[in-house]
């Protein structure tokens, strides 16, 4: 049974409660299963909504046709086992299916040897691989969605250490800029051999059952290589002119199409802009394309971008690079899928019935919420778990030995295993702190049936979330909590604000289950002067309860978000900031891209980052800060605030109070053990499927 499908029933047990009718546990579940509502309505027709009449129109692509224009565009997930998919892709691609996408991507699947090969990889160059997509497949097709697998070659982007010390190919002996190696020049034979083995990856997805193929031409990749002038400097027929950089792809796209027939569908993905100097700009790419798709042997164009934007972060605006797609719709008659951290359906509506593109992807948004479609199709937008553009969980965790997850979503990833269930033993539950942990393991206990009632000090529910999300460009970090408000609403669960908690409490209100969820308090800093009136903590400064000087010092200890969106923060009101950061680089903790974004807007509102440095005293306006690695000290004076970004310390009193009682309790989030948000997630998510 689906999420909504729980609401539903619980919300039935709920009024039959209210009107004072006993109904034996047994009695209520046979009522409720068999013809759910709501699953009746996911079946299509009854219950949709005419709000998106653009997004939820099919769209022929080929020889398939997609139920709506939602796509999941292809993206790394780190789940394969030896070489072939495994149970764990079936289970997250089924999820998306199931909850009502158009169109999936696989991932990027290497065609050659030369490619790399990563243990978490799918091998589409070896037939082992067959057998286990037809059950992938099978389970998508099961639940009405289509499912394409992405060809890929990275040449260049690609380290020999993956290699096993062999050089990466590519057409030219250029440097990579990421990894700084030289590649090896491929030879004719070679590029004849790389253009063969990708006509029989697709024929092994086409004896897979899948419904297409994808060529991942974009991303600096093989076939992105060949086609730009930085990259290709070769002077045989394959380098020099335009149509001489346009050979290699136009060979594979002949040779997956040779492999896999006319009946078969066959797409490309391509960078509508490299942004970099000397690099492909759209204008470009609105004369080759038509060039790659003139012959036909294509039946759809997917447009990306090169640099941070391509996983665009919280400070991107949503779909600020629809325009490539668009520009790229102007002069081509296929359909063509947009991409750009677009996560409200609302916007990809618009964009469909705008003419803008034909499919929408809503990548990382299906991750935080794979029921997206089936929410905006009927109705339910004020459900959807928006994506909050974190990329923590996902493209943060990128070869990680357990792969992606979610940050707000845990269940990514762990779809079988954290299934919630209805409980089979109704308890009254009390869940003390309204952080993202708490607020995940009140939902998910509701979820199940039980009476829960949260509590929190606050005003609102959300914790650290709302700190966070006073920083400048980060409001999407509030988006979680107006999630869990609604759910909470939906659910029935008690809101209690601005209510300490007690061990007299508790005792009083003799809960079933006790979940403490208290969070963490700022950490200080043990330094002479650390206690001046001039020392402030960074969260009293994002939510304005405490002002600051013209000439402030950040301590940045947390590798975090905390210290540098606060300087971000103080940077943007034209203050004099240094950030003092004793690891080798600011951010030690934070997701590169997002880290990237960050720094840049530090540096172009004059803050200064010194690493390796710590304090050693504070002297009223004068901090006493010292390298760490060679002791040296540094005096800054005219300070007028130190602001303290030290992490999180567990705020675990009641922990301890509650310790001696005679039942038990469960500690869940940084009260815990102070982490990110996704362990506080995880947290709340198995705790409340627990109690």
């Amino acid at each position: 049974m689906n999420e909504r499908g729980l609401i539903r029933r619980i919300s039935r047990r709920r009024l039959l409660q209210v009107a004072g009718l006993a109904v034996a546990g047994g009695a209520l579940a046979a009522a409720c299963e068999g013809k759910d509502e709501v699953a009746e309505k996911e079946k299509g027709g009854e219950g949709e909504t005419t709000q998106f009449a653009n997004l939820f129109t099919p769209l022929t692509i080929g020889t398939f046709t997609v139920r709506n224009r939602i796509l999941s565009t292809a993206h790394f997930t780190g789940y394969a086992q030896e070489g072939v998919p495994s149970e764990r892709h079936l289970n997250y691609w089924a999820s998306k299916a199931k909850g009502g996408i158009g169109l999936i991507i696989t991932e990027l699947q290497p065609v050659h040897p030369s490619a790399g090969v990563l243990p978490m990889m799918i091998l589409t160059y070896e037939d082992a691989c067959i057998e286990p997509f037809r059950r992938v497949t099978a389970a998508v097709h099961e639940h009405g969605a289509k499912i394409v697998a992405q060809l890929w070659h990275p040449g260049s982007s690609m380290r020999s250490q993956i290699l096993g010390g062999r050089q990466p190919w590519a057409p030219s002996p250029i440097p990579n800029p990421t990894y700084g190696e030289t590649p090896h020049e491929m030879t004719v034979g070679e590029i004849q051999e790389v253009v063969r083995a990708y006509g029989e990856a697709a024929r092994r997805m086409r004896e897979a059952g899948l419904d297409g193929v994808e060529i991942h031409a974009a991303h600096d990749h093989l076939p992105d290589q060949f086609m730009s002038r930085l990259t290709n400097q070769r002077t045989d027929e394959y380098g020099g002119s335009e149509e001489n950089r346009l050979r290699f792809i136009h060979e594979v796209i002949d040779s997956v199409r040779a492999a896999v027939g006319p009946d078969f569908t066959v797409g490309i993905r391509l960078t509508g802009e490299h942004f970099q100097a000397g690099g492909l700009v759209l204008e470009d790419m609105k004369r080759i394309v038509p060039q790659l798709t003139s012959s036909g042997k294509l039946d759809y164009t997917s447009i990306s971008l090169m640099g941070v934007g391509r996983i665009a972060p919280t400070y991107v605006e949503p779909g600020s690079f629809v325009y490539l797609a668009s520009g790229i719709k102007e002069v081509v008659d296929l359909p063509v899928f947009c991409i750009g951290r677009i996560n409200d359906p609302v916007m990809a509506e618009d964009i469909v019935a705008t003419g803008r593109a034909d499919m929408v992807g809503m990548t990382r948004a299906n991750i935080a919420d794979p029921e997206l479609a089936n929410k905006a199709r009927t109705g339910r937008v004020d459900e959807i778990r928006r994506c909050i553009a974190c990329s923590d969980g996902c493209w943060g965790r990128i070869g990680y030995p357990e792969g992606i997850t979610c940050s707000i979503n845990p269940s990514v990833s762990r779809e079988k295993e954290m299934e919630i269930l209805p409980a089979t033993v109704k308890k009254r539950v009390m869940v003390i702190g309204a952080g993202l942990a708490g607020m995940e393991a009140a939902r998910v206990a509701a979820l199940r049936g039980h009476s829960v009632s949260i509590y929190d000090t606050g005003e609102r529910v959300g914790g650290q979330l709302l700190i966070a999300a006073a920083a400048p460009g980060r409001e999407a970090m509030a988006e979680p909590v107006r999630y869990f408000e609604r759910q909470f609403e939906l659910l029935g669960v008690d809101v209690r604000l601005r209510s300490a908690v007690t061990p007299e409490l508790v005792a009083n209100e003799k809960p079933d289950a006790v979940i403490l969820a208290t969070g963490g308090v700022p950490g200080t800093l043990s330094v002479p002067g650390a206690d001046g009136p001039n020392v402030v903590q960074a969260r009293d400064v994002l939510t304005q309860r405490k002002d600051t000087g013209q000439n402030v010092i950040v301590v940045a200890a947390d590798q975090g978000m905390e210290g540098l969106t606060t300087a971000d923060f103080l940077g943007q009101q034209k203050k004099r900031v240094e950030v003092l950061v004793p690891e080798a680089t600011a951010g030690a903790g934070v997701e590169s891209i997002t880290k990237t974004v960050l720094l840049g807007r530090l540096s172009g509102n004059g803050v200064t980052i010194s690493a390796r440095t710590s304090v050693r005293s504070i002297e009223g306006d004068t901090v006493v800060a010292f390298n760490i690695d060679s002791g040296e000290e540094r005096r800054i004076t005219g300070v007028d605030t130190v602001v303290l970004a030290m992490g999180s310390i567990a705020n675990d009193a009641l922990v301890k109070a509650l310790d001696n009682q005679a039942w038990g309790f469960h500690a869940i989030g940084q009260c815990r053990a102070p982490g990110k948000m996704l362990e506080s997630a995880l947290d709340g998510l198995r705790v409340g499927r627990l109690v």
